[in-house]
């Protein structure tokens, strides 16, 4: 854990005037380490203990003070005005691919930071080692379709895929690089889809979390690169560190990426979807290598070919040392003829 989060704060200095969002039960700059940290939640200190009062594996003791309660519009009308631009980090932890649009959160970050010094540093979900294994990555075009819309609650699509195609092994949500002998589907095909149907996009209906986004490192990199490329993002990614477990480590900074042509820009665009390609295949390798259960299967079908690939050659051999064989070889030399013909 120790290392985790000076893995996250890295070079951050201990006068910085800092914005967490959403810590919960487990902050990355606590108040308690002497941190000059504003938490942001979507409900009080009292309210997320008794959430999480009856979590066995939670401790509840670590919940602090929120400072302010964020539910719904833009981030930065949450905060008052006479704080923007006086944070020097935002610092936020399996939060990004929870909110419905992204791209408005990182907007916000660039009212609320410095706008010289402040970055953004971001615990993401390495969707191959959780329960997103199953989803694609998120694209370009879906983040600027929720952004557009200036999404506030998940909508249908999200909330049916989110259900229809989460994954666990055993009861584990969250593995790493490890062998997963009973991966499953965890909820039903008609759960999802009776989510699907009673999707409402009233305002004032109850809100829904979903895991609306799904990334690898170089999947997130892209993203921030073409939304940076199309104005819509003054970020970004200055730092990027993949980790042994679920997630990574990424930094934003201000300003472009500073390509001198769009020949350029569009050839490191090339670069990360294929960098995505080897992420997948690394994904898929490691659990046909190490998918117990898979594994086994994939050995006894290929067996399974084996035999029947060797029964077929016997047959053939055999028909072709046949008295028939012989005495139809004419016949089948005048059918060759003909359609060649």
């Amino acid at each position: 854990m120790e290392d985790r989060l000076n893995g996250v704060l890295g070079s951050i200095d201990r006068a910085s005037k800092i914005l967490e969002i959403g810590p919960s039960f487990n902050p990355i700059a606590p108040r308690s380490r002497g941190w000059d940290v504003t938490v942001v939640d979507h409900v009080t200190q009292d309210e997320l203990i008794k959430k999480y009062r009856s979590h066995s594996n939670v401790n509840v003791s670590k919940i602090e003070k929120v400072d302010i309660v964020w539910r719904d519009g833009s981030l930065h009308h949450t905060v008052p005005t006479d704080r923007h631009g006086t944070f020097d980090v935002l610092i936020a932890s399996h939060v990004i691919e929870h909110l419905p649009d992204p791209i408005g959160f990182l907007d916000s970050a660039s009212r609320l930071l410095h706008p010289e010094r402040g970055i953004v540093a971001l615990v993401v979900p390495d969707k191959r080692w959780c329960f997103d294994c199953l989803k694609q990555v998120s694209t370009t075009g879906q983040m600027l379709a929720a952004h557009r819309m200036r999404r506030q609650r998940h909508d249908m699509t999200t909330r049916f895929d989110f259900l229809a195609y989460v994954a666990f092994d055993r009861q584990r949500i969250a593995w790493g690089r490890e062998p997963l002998p009973e991966l499953r589907l965890a909820d039903t095909l008609e759960h999802a889809y009776s989510e699907f149907l009673s999707w409402t996009d009233d305002p004032e209906a109850a809100y829904v979390d979903c895991h609306a986004w799904h990334f690898t490192p170089a999947s997130f990199e892209l993203l921030i690169l073409e939304l940076n490329a199309l104005g819509l993002l003054d970020w970004h990614v200055s730092w990027l560190q993949p980790q042994p477990q679920v997630e990574f480590f990424a930094r934003l900074s201000r300003g472009g990426y500073g390509f001198a042509a769009p020949e350029a820009r569009d050839a490191r665009r090339l670069d990360l979807l294929k960098r995505v390609l080897l992420e997948i295949r690394e994904q898929t390798d490691w659990q046909l290598t190490n998918g117990t259960d898979r594994n086994v299967d994939l050995q006894a079908e290929l067996a399974a070919a084996r035999e029947a690939l060797t029964d077929a050659e016997r047959r053939i051999t055999n028909l072709q040392a046949s008295t028939s064989w012989r005495i139809t070889a004419p016949l089948r030399g005048l059918v060759q003829l003909v359609r060649r013909r």
